[in-house]
């Protein structure tokens, strides 16, 4: 019984290679590093930024706190927009949104790097 995988018999090594340039490939070209970016900065704002903090229960002074909150959150992602913006000038060939799309290649290669040679092992052990 012949099957196509036997008449192309490629090596263990040439498999990983393609299968990590092309899942590499793949998720570079995905990838939205604008969603990426605003995530990281909602988060990193979120973890920063105080919380509700304590004073008077009155309606009129929970108002004002979420107005400061608010105030808080859009100076520290101004900031950070900032500094992303700065980055990008001081090293152009080296862009934010290009890192964030090699990260993520790398990530994908790694995966389906892991997952083909869980796959592998497990077939050889069953005899497949």
């Amino acid at each position: 019984k012949i099957t196509i995988i036997n008449k192309f018999k490629i090596s263990r090594r040439m498999d990983r290679s393609i299968i990590s340039s092309v899942s590499f490939m793949w998720a570079f070209h995905k990838v939205q590093p604008s969603e990426v970016v605003d995530k990281i900065i909602t988060f990193v704002v979120d973890v920063i930024t105080p919380g509700k903090g304590i004073g008077s229960s009155s309606w009129w002074m929970k108002g004002l706190r979420n107005v400061q909150r608010g105030t808080q959150r859009i100076e520290k992602e101004m900031q950070f927009r900032n500094y992303l913006a700065h980055w990008d000038q001081e090293f152009p060939f080296m862009h934010h949104e290009l890192i964030i799309r090699y990260a993520t290649g790398i990530l994908a290669s790694t995966v389906a790097f892991t997952i083909y040679d869980v796959l592998r092992s497990d077939s050889r052990r069953h005899g497949r």
